[in-house]
């Protein structure tokens, strides 16, 4: 009995695609599946963060594939699906986890955390790609393969504000809450591709229900990264266990969906939240 418990969430040597697998959380993800012993094969369009995720695998001893592609280009999303097939044979699993932060940007006037009023057009749009169309390319060429095995798991990851609004007090008025030095905020471009992605979640989990592929999605809340102590008290007062989250705290979430304990889940939005949703 408690070897057949065990095994429902074993993983050992399945093929999961982590696009975004460099990234912050990416990077969670594709480190917790290779500890389990899956095959982490990390697509990202960061070389720096790849190299950096690259000395932390060989020096656990790690195994895991990288490959520098930029997800919203479907031509290059391709080609390096189609030599994971070669190599592989299958696909078992797809957990997206691409993100458009655009931290980069905040030094020019294209400002991700500008006031909506003033929100350059060009870079909602370029948010929504990197949030919500990468997904897209990603599971339209994944799904493909996975379609021929009629088996397969695609994980989306969303976020407690495509759910609820955030807070916007915790931002507006107070100006010493700064991210890397500037004032920010949830912009509503984020908001939108995460809504989006629980939608695309629910559809796709109908759509595909008859061809053996689940889609699922997590919605975490309030996942630390070096925010400014003030950030972090008040948004921790909103969350009912009173803290942020750690990266680290999503990887049970993704395991799950990742194994067979997850077998008769498809459709659902597992929220990750410390119960932010719920007050």
């Amino acid at each position: 009995m408690k070897n057949s418990f065990k095994n429902i969430f074993d993983i050992k040597k399945k093929v999961i695609i982590i696009t975004g697998g460099a990234g912050f959380l990416g990077s969670e993800f594709s480190i917790a599946v290779s500890n389990v012993g899956a095959i982490p094969i990390i697509l990202d369009k960061n070389q720096i963060s790849i190299n950096f995720l690259k000395k932390k695998f060989k020096k656990k001893n790690k195994k895991g594939e990288f490959f520098l592609v930029n997800i919203e280009n479907e031509n290059e999303v391709n080609k390096v699906i189609n030599l994971v097939i070669k190599k592989y044979k299958n696909i078992d699993c797809l957990i997206n986890a691409a993100a458009f932060t655009g931290q980069d940007l905040h030094k020019s006037k294209n400002n991700l955390f500008e006031k909506f009023e003033n929100y350059n057009f060009k870079l909602w749009q370029k948010s929504l790609d990197g949030n919500l169309s990468s997904n897209f390319v990603a599971t339209k060429v994944v799904a493909k393969h996975m379609l021929k095995r009629k088996k397969g798991s695609i994980i989306n990851v969303a976020s407690d504000v495509g759910i609820i609004s955030p807070d916007h007090r915790i931002y507006t008025p107070n100006k010493k809450i700064k991210y890397k030095g500037v004032n920010f905020n949830t912009p509503l471009s984020y908001s939108v591709a995460k809504s989006g992605i629980i939608s695309m979640t629910r559809y796709l989990a109908t759509y595909w229900a008859k061809n053996g592929i689940r889609v699922n999605c997590i919605s975490p809340a309030g996942v630390y990264k070096k925010h400014n102590k003030k950030f972090v008290k008040q948004l921790s007062d909103r969350i009912p266990l009173g803290r942020m989250a750690k990266a680290n705290e999503l990887n049970g979430a993704i395991i799950y969906l990742c194994s067979n304990a997850s077998s008769f889940v498809t459709g659902h939005n597992l929220v990750v939240d410390g119960g932010r949703t719920i007050w």
